[in-house]
């Protein structure tokens, strides 16, 4: 592409053939030393960017992008959903079929789930990392996150149980 170039060989090759000698390349190369700095920070800035377009905040792209920067040799970064349950109805109180449920003795409640397994938890999905990951990364994940999550979704990050 246009933008990969070998400033030693430009600036060799507009210096006169005659004038080409070890000594005046070696002047040249020290002279395009700090130029030769700046074009590499800026084609890493360059290849960080990329990076960030190509990722998302979908699932599958998040794990990736936590997996590339936090867990590169294990990979054990994942994500989950954040309520635990689906809630389930077996019908509503408007429809009033109750009376075959429950004998009078029992209680007329019937509980599948508990309020805690299937409400609003308050997150929208569960980062689930590492315990060093954890203890030394913390504040890095979670810009990471906020960075490509979608606007407010919630999260949180617990601990992977590792035995």
């Amino acid at each position: 592409m246009w933008f990969n170039i070998d400033w030693n060989i430009l600036a060799l090759d507009n210096v006169p053939t005659m004038l080409r000698k070890p000594t005046l390349a070696y002047f040249i190369q020290i002279l395009l030393k700090p130029l030769v700095s700046l074009y590499d920070k800026w084609k890493n800035w360059r290849q960080e960017n990329i990076y960030k377009l190509e990722h998302t905040g979908q699932v599958c792209s998040l794990e990736g992008s936590l997996n590339d920067k936090f867990d590169v040799k294990d990979r054990r970064i994942y994500i989950t959903d954040g309520q635990l349950h689906e809630t389930f109805y077996i019908y509503t109180e408007g429809e009033q079929q109750n009376r075959f449920m429950h004998t009078e003795s029992e209680d007329q409640t019937i509980y599948l789930r508990t309020e805690g397994e299937t409400a609003d938890t308050g997150l929208d999905f569960i980062v689930w990392v590492p315990k060093s990951v954890y203890d030394t990364q913390l504040h890095a994940l979670h810009a990471h996150i906020k960075f490509y999550k979608a606007g407010g979704r919630r999260y949180n990050i617990f601990i992977i149980d590792e035995f």
